[in-house]
């Protein structure tokens, strides 16, 4: 529970002692913690999570975000598949999405479709991950918790490079795409930030993997063709790649920009929706 100053303390400490009691009243057999810090910041809470972790010994730790709903049995099924996996890497929910009434919602979710973006390794709206994988806490630097895990466990040595970031396919979450187009142009931004991130820190050979086969396959001619769906698809996803590939550039450009001007970009900012809606089983039935 965090508080953003001195006089909500009090009254975090209250919500979060109510939180504890009904979580151990529904489910006596778990041991229960509570963990009441300054905030705001994901970063924080999951650094705070992870110092309790390790102190407490705990092999994995995970997280969910709050603007997302989870299918009946979902925890269950990360945890069976992280402990016949040894404990080792890191597992993520499948994630099913839902559109907004907004048409930026409806346009983002047809790209998503074709596109296929960098989807296929755990998120951090649902994950479970080795707690050696994250021993000390995410570092200031990275924002993006399931980024940070992704590089730290791509391998571009093994014959499957993303073989310790395994998906769960009976394991579902449901989520909103986008929202508001100006709030979606920001989100995007920050996403963007990220990468460049991300690339630029990591040793070259992950950072090339990560470019050409998850963040931007497809991009042909710059990477590989995907002809897997047809030759109609292919150029539709090389299309949408491009697309996000200028934008990508037109910020790593600005970003280079900054750096000759002596103006560099200190820190990123969160980019949160107005309303925070999860889906409803009305919704997740038309999906």
């Amino acid at each position: 529970m965090q508080w953003s100053c001195a006089a909500e303390e009090r009254e975090a400490l209250r919500r979060l002692r109510a939180l504890v009691g009904r979580a151990r009243d529904r489910l006596p057999r778990l041991p229960v913690c509570g963990l009441s810090l300054p905030g705001p910041g994901k970063p924080r809470t999951l650094n705070a999570a992870i110092e309790v972790a390790e102190a407490l010994g705990c092999v994995g730790v995970g997280w969910v975000d709050d603007d997302v709903t989870l299918d009946e049995g979902c925890l269950a099924r990360l945890t069976r598949d992280f402990l016949a996996a040894g404990c080792r890497g890191a597992m993520g929910a499948t994630k099913v999405p839902h559109t907004k009434e907004f048409a930026t919602s409806r346009l983002l979710a047809r790209a998503k479709a074709v596109a296929a973006p960098a989807t296929t390794y755990p998120h951090g709206c649902c994950i479970l991950v080795a707690t050696d994988v994250v021993s000390g806490g995410l570092p200031g630097r990275y924002v993006s918790d399931d980024g940070y895990v992704c590089f730290r466990l791509l391998d571009p040595d093994l014959p499957d490079p993303l073989a310790r970031l395994r998906l769960v396919p009976d394991a579902r979450c449901h989520y909103f795409v986008a929202g508001p187009a100006g709030e979606t142009r920001r989100r995007i931004r920050r996403l963007l930030l990220n990468h460049l991130v991300d690339l630029a820190d990591w040793p070259l050979p992950v950072a090339r993997y990560y470019f050409r086969h998850v963040l931007f396959s497809g991009l042909w001619p710059l990477t590989g063709f995907d002809g897997s769906r047809g030759l109609r698809h292919g150029v539709r996803k090389a299309t949408v790649k491009w697309l996000y590939f200028a934008w990508f550039a037109g910020v790593g450009a600005e970003l280079y920009l900054r750096g000759l001007a002596g103006r560099p970009l200190r820190r990123i900012e969160w980019a949160p929706y107005s309303a925070v809606r999860t889906p409803s089983p009305a919704d997740q039935e038309r999906r």
